[in-house]
């Protein structure tokens, strides 16, 4: 009895599973892959998104629709009007955002139906553009992979090298109702090719304030402490002077390891304190003066030197527009709340008048194959 009974519930299963959708043929599908946001000259909302063509005949691969809608999810009745195919936004790889969008302060909300959605993934990577997105969504490189693919895999190779970071709508919405850091997204821009630059800075209220160059974004990971593999960096010492000429005679480029970040909270004199040690080893992977010209001891002073005035740099541009990227408040919350709890409401005004200090110890372990 108990053996028919599980035979009629698992006939029971199989037929309500295959009954739950209809068959579509992978041809009649407009799968979106893109999907752009962007305002016009008139601060018009321009929504755009880009599928692959799956239809045999078709002489183009891809194809690329752009249209001014109210919102995100008005846009999906103009495109269904444009494509033969159903149009599906549930492989989106992709979602560009033009830097237009992000010098309004209310931009956000546009993205709300991405976050009802249940079939949007969460994994997509969200990416700023420094021009029009039109830009982006409409380059066709001969010599590289679809668009979505080409773009994901840049970001994804970027990510790894500590160039530059990961956003996604899941942490996106996290950053941007996160009280103790202020977002920020990874940016690019078309010029001859589409290239990388950094990421883009915003506000507590996600306004765009700022862009970090990508050397300027490395040390602004290992501030986070999010570093995953070996990241290159190349720096002068102007101890050395510079002979003049074409060349730079003093620069050197450097593979950091070993990075370990720590950074201790207190607050005193009315005034939030972080102090920073940040340990790291280092191998020359490129040297343009000559070894015998100093000393490795002395080398190690230089290289820390320089790190410490770089990091210092970064922290003024971070205290100078008011903003967390680095998530301080986090820390701030966790081992002075009741002292954070006073000023959440306007983190970066405290952390602008807050004291952060950086000591950096480099430890050269290789100087390569020849000295």
């Amino acid at each position: 009895m108990k053996r028919w009974f599980l035979v009629i519930l698992f006939l029971f299963l199989a037929a309500i599973l295959s009954s739950c959708g209809r068959s579509i043929p992978l041809e009649d599908l407009a799968i979106s892959l893109i999907l752009g946001v962007d305002l016009d000259e008139e601060d018009n909302l321009i929504i755009s998104e880009s599928s692959p063509v799956f239809n045999s005949e078709a002489k183009k691969k891809i194809e690329t629709y752009e249209l001014e809608a109210k919102t995100i999810r008005d846009s999906r009745r103009h495109f269904d009007a444009l494509t033969p195919g159903a149009v599906t936004a549930g492989k989106i790889q992709v979602l560009l955002i033009g830097k237009r969008v992000l010098e309004h302060e209310d931009w956000f909300n546009v993205l709300d139906t991405i976050y009802r959605n249940p079939t949007f993934s969460v994994n997509s990577r969200i990416i700023v553009v420094d021009g029009p997105v039109s830009d982006v969504i409409h380059y066709e490189p001969e010599d590289k992979p679809q668009l979505p693919l080409f773009l994901k895999e840049v970001i994804d190779k970027n990510i790894d090298r500590s160039r530059t970071v990961l956003a996604t709508p899941q942490s996106l919405h996290r950053q941007m109702y996160e009280k103790g850091m202020t977002p920020l997204i990874s940016e690019l821009k078309k010029g001859q090719d589409v290239e990388i630059v950094g990421v883009s800075l915003m506000d507590q209220y996600g306004k765009y304030v700022d862009t970090l160059g990508m050397q300027e974004t490395s040390l602004l990971i290992i501030l986070k402490d999010k570093q995953t593999e070996e990241l290159t960096i190349s720096i002068p010492l102007p101890e050395l002077g510079d002979e003049g000429g074409i060349f730079n005679k003093n620069e050197l480029s450097i593979d950091l390891s070993r990075i370990k970040s720590k950074v201790k909270t207190t607050y005193n004199q009315d005034k939030f304190h972080f102090n920073y040690k940040i340990h790291m080893t280092a191998s020359i992977v490129e040297q343009l003066f000559t070894s015998g010209n100093v000393k490795e001891n002395e080398l190690e002073k230089m290289i820390e030197q320089e790190l410490k005035s770089r990091f210092e740099g970064l922290i003024k541009k971070i205290q100078k527009n008011k903003i967390d990227p680095i998530g301080l408040g986090i820390y701030a919350r966790a081992y002075q709340y009741e002292q954070y709890k006073k000023v959440e409401g306007h983190w970066g005004e405290a952390l602008a008048d807050s004291n952060i200090d950086v000591s950096v110890d480099v430890t050269i372990k290789s100087t390569g194959a020849i000295r």
